[in-house]
């Protein structure tokens, strides 16, 4: 039996952790209890969030989002695109029925995050069904949060949860990276868009925008149809516009100062910070998203796992996720409502 100084020093070490628990969790706290009272349907995803992670701290390693690269066809040939820096994108694309056999096999695992990307998703047609009718299949299924990326020149679909649209800076530096014309053809769309979900621009910071990020930022303040901005860095291929980690330390720390001012930043705090370390190899939680790629390809994490192209991620979502995997608090509150729930 332990007793004495070591039996104190043991159970004031404990009460400590406990304690220190509390406090960091407090804030979490708050929030479930405001989501709560605000929306009953909304705290009950929560909780279900809750119990995935709790289960994933004891070893059961389920997919969190489904990320579906559904074809590769594009009305664009974007400078910084991957697909595009080795030629003309491949003929490969998924069916109706292969998608909704995916999204089925994969919310059964325990996937409760749709994303449909492409080439330009809005593109995707198989017969008669668009990419409106996935989206309502993927609710049908039970998928809380079901979104889509889009340069926004084609077809808006708006029976989705959240769409993800691709800004790249100012109207000259967008259209000298998408082509002539493509910046307002996107701003066009927004003026027009009726949507009662959240709309976030996505930016990729490269050699040809790095001088903009600022300029960038206060345009998506300045459109009221935006919700916010999420902030990526290249990831290679093509090599000669990425950055060095110089560069991409001098970028996090100015979104840092603007998310400080109030602008809005999408990134958390914490997530910013990790962004600037290059090789997330050991660090990526790899488990929490299944992607499917067209062509018959599956990987249980990034198909970009084991390459060059991972030591040098410049994804913001490997960062974001590792942080819900710590249980960071504060995180999980700044990206869930967007992110995770339904509108």
């Amino acid at each position: 039996m332990i007793n004495g100084p070591v039996q104190v020093f043991r159970f004031e070490r404990f009460n400590d952790l406990v304690i220190k628990g509390m406090i960091r969790s407090a804030p979490l706290f708050f929030y479930i209890l405001q989501t709560f009272c605000r929306n009953m349907n909304a705290a009950l995803q929560f909780f279900d969030y809750a119990k995935w992670w709790i289960f994933s701290k004891i070893g059961r390693k389920d997919p969190l989002v489904n990320t579906m690269i559904i074809h590769f066809a594009c009305n664009l040939r974007c400078k910084h695109c991957s697909v595009m820096a080795s030629g003309d994108p491949p003929a490969l694309k998924m069916s109706y029925d292969e998608i909704v056999s995916e999204m089925e096999s994969k919310y059964k695992e325990g996937a409760k995050i749709m994303y449909f990307e492409g080439g330009e998703t809005t593109m995707w047609k198989d017969g008669d069904k668009n990419l409106g009718d996935l989206i309502k299949k993927s609710k049908e299924i039970g998928y809380f949060n079901t979104g889509y990326t889009t340069n926004g020149t084609n077809k808006i679909y708006t029976n989705s949860d959240v769409i993800s649209v691709s800004i790249d800076g100012p109207r000259e530096i967008h259209d000298e990276i998408r082509g002539e014309g493509v910046f307002d053809k996107l701003m066009n769309t927004l003026d027009e868009l009726e949507f009662d979900g959240s709309i976030f621009a996505n930016m990729v910071i490269q050699k040809d925008n790095l001088a903009h990020i600022e300029e960038t930022v206060k345009l998506i303040h300045e459109n009221p149809k935006i919700k916010g901005g999420m902030f990526n860095f290249i990831t290679p291929p093509p090599h000669e516009i990425s950055l060095t980690p110089e560069e991409k330390k001098e970028a996090v720390d100015l979104l840092l100062e603007l998310k400080e001012r109030g602008y809005p930043i999408l990134n958390s705090k914490k997530g910013l910070k990790l962004l600037a370390q290059e090789d997330w190899t050991e660090k990526c939680p790899y488990f929490m998203t299944s992607f499917t790629v067209a062509g018959g390809f599956h990987f249980n994490g990034c198909p970009m796992q084991g390459t060059d192209a991972c030591k040098k991620c410049g994804f913001a979502a490997p960062r974001e996720y590792y942080l819900v995997t710590k249980g960071d608090p504060l995180t999980i509150m700044e990206l869930s409502a967007l992110f995770a729930m339904s509108k």
